[in-house]
């Protein structure tokens, strides 16, 4: 019966997968007339880059940061703007699209392992919403120049890593473990999920093995309006901000957090895509257009890569995945912040 559930999971990720890069020909056609790549250059990023390299940028940024319950947004933008040096306004929104697909497979691995609650989700979600519709302003006004863009997204990836540090920090002087390393082999664990256990006004109370969290929904309304403001302004999915909110605020490991911050990244990302396209017009600005198939090719990856991490995540130790992740997003936070004020050697 299980191996049955699982074959129909892993069917539907695969499904999911074809269909993005399917999805990804056909917006090159409509959007372009032609499929852009190493030969001929995506209009709208004006750069060559062969789509194997952007889907394959989406598998590998996907899969690190859904181990720490992240949308890939916080490593590919970087990626993106640096390595394959698209970093026009078009970045933005076509990074969107990446993190509003991105999540998808990791939340069909993530309910599958029981970390999935749309209740604890929700009032984050809705916060998410408000401030998808204001983020694109901030973006198009503030953030217009691409050194303020830069300066802002080194900040951002500062404050990643930050966090991730100081929870390494904390889990090698702990001598964590991941919470299946002790698994007798052989030995199926009975399923745990996290619960909904009570609620009384704005209060929700969630469990997870054994412990139980209590956290105040109108903040969580309030954080994710604010955060979602600075997340859609940069084309980001905003799990930056939310996972150390949940870890401070709330004493939440990192293996409860993607049950909020996934469905987060997907709303978000959602809102502020259509505002870039359709409310920045309506409300007299130009549109911002993503580039629809690099989007999609990169959410193919994406999808892909967080599903395995979703797979994966409960078997690593959390404090190595921090340790990994925070070293290279604040090595590369530093060098944004710095080019803000001193020209460096190299370009970034």
């Amino acid at each position: 019966m299980r191996q049955a559930a699982l074959r129909r999971e892993d069917g539907a990720v695969a499904a999911l997968v074809a269909g993005a890069l399917a999805l990804g020909f056909v917006a090159a056609h409509l959007q372009h007339g032609f499929v852009p790549g190493a030969a001929d250059a995506w209009p709208l990023a004006q750069v060559r880059v062969p789509v194997w390299h952007v889907v394959w940028m989406g598998a590998w940024t996907g899969y690190a940061m859904a181990l720490v319950g992240q949308a890939a947004g916080i490593f590919a933008l970087p990626y993106t703007t640096s390595v394959l040096q698209f970093s026009n306004a078009h970045v933005t929104p076509s990074t969107l699209l990446l993190t509003f697909l991105n999540p998808i497979g990791a939340l069909l691995g993530f309910r599958k392992t029981g970390q999935w609650n749309p209740g604890f989700a929700l009032w984050l979600c809705a916060g998410g919403a408000l401030g998808g519709l204001l983020g694109p302003f901030v973006r198009t006004g503030m953030l217009s120049d691409p050194d303020a863009f830069r300066f802002a997204l080194g900040i951002a990836l500062a404050i990643v890593a930050a966090q991730l540090l100081h929870r390494a920090l904390h889990g090698f002087a702990a001598g964590a473990t991941a919470p299946r390393s002790g698994a007798t082999a052989g030995v199926p664990e009975p399923q745990a999920r996290v619960e909904t256990l009570g609620a009384t006004g704005v209060r929700l109370t969630i469990g997870y093995r054994g412990e139980r969290w209590t956290v105040n929904q109108a903040a969580l309304f309030a954080v994710g309006a604010a955060v979602g403001v600075v997340s859609s302004a940069l084309g980001l999915g905003g799990a930056f901000l939310i996972v150390p909110f949940l870890v401070l605020a709330y004493g939440l490991p990192l293996y409860v957090v993607p049950a909020a911050t996934m469905p987060y990244a997907v709303v978000l990302s959602a809102v502020g895509l259509a505002t870039y396209c359709i409310v920045l017009p309506l409300a007299g600005s130009s549109a911002v257009q993503p580039e629809w198939a690099w989007g999609f090719f990169a959410a193919a990856g994406g999808i892909f890569g967080s599903w395995a991490a979703a797979k994966t995540q409960l078997y690593i130790p959390e404090h190595f995945l921090d340790a990994m992740l925070g070293v290279v997003t604040g090595a590369v936070g530093v060098l944004y912040i710095l080019a803000f004020f001193a020209p460096l050697p190299f370009r970034v």
